[in-house]
């Protein structure tokens, strides 16, 4: 990868994560990096590991297409979750979305309890 094209790649990622509302050290939390690596990569003067890139892009909800490429029009992880729920609305019937709706509840309640 040539400077300019991390540059490019870490502008892609500065540019989402503040459209997310995150800051640098909130969204190097978020990712379980230090604030110092963090700032390396989104200053383009570290190069991410693979791993790294790929939680990254995930918790932006991107593409790496996206985040490396420049690649306008992949599909991102939040694309993927509408087009599924889309689906699961249109098969399922009334029943099925109260019983589901109660399901997700429950598992919103045990996520949150995770947090605490």
């Amino acid at each position: 990868m040539t400077y300019p094209q991390l540059k490019a790649m870490a502008n892609r990622m500065k540019r989402r994560r503040e459209s997310l509302g995150f800051t640098q050290e909130r969204f190097s939390e978020e990712i379980e990096l230090s604030v110092s690596s963090y700032t390396k990569i989104e200053n383009a003067f570290q190069k991410p590991r693979l791993d790294t890139l790929i939680t990254i892009a995930h918790h932006l909800h991107e593409s790496l297409d996206y985040l490396v490429f420049g690649k306008e029009g992949g599909e991102t992880a939040e694309d993927r979750g509408t087009d599924t729920l889309n689906a699961l609305l249109n098969y399922a019937d009334g029943d099925k979305l109260l019983h589901a709706s109660r399901f997700l509840a429950k598992i919103a309640k045990v996520k949150e309890a995770e947090k605490s």
